[in-house]
């Protein structure tokens, strides 16, 4: 069985704007909780903890054993942390890792707190 390590996203929302824009296509690296979690910084993807179905992309503001605080980068035009409170840490199955369209703005995608 193979398994699924990268996936392609596309950024559909406002909510992380000046970083990402709707339309930005991403590479997003599978975290699995047992090997890492994830950091402070990192713009990661979760579902979204009122509607499953959906898919969040937010930056990481603070892990601990309650989980993680996750924010977007316009409050607001983002709904996050501040609405529905911590994630398990364990809910969260992705972390962004590069952009790749549009080419203008390609490359990896740098935490800001570790460069």
């Amino acid at each position: 069985m193979a398994r699924l390590w990268l996936d392609l996203v596309e950024v559909v929302g406002d909510s992380m704007a000046p970083t990402l824009r709707p339309g930005d296509l991403l590479v997003a690296e599978r975290l699995t909780y047992r090997r890492r979690a994830p950091r402070n910084g990192e713009i990661v993807l979760v579902a979204d903890p009122r509607d499953p179905a959906r898919e969040l992309i937010k930056r990481v503001v603070a892990v601990d054993a309650d989980g993680a605080e996750l924010r977007g980068e316009d409050p607001a035009r983002s709904t996050d942390s501040r609405t529905f409170g911590r994630v398990p840490t364990p809910s969260i199955r992705w972390r962004a890792v590069a952009r790749y369209w549009p080419p203008r703005r390609a490359g990896r995608i740098a935490n800001p707190l570790t460069g």
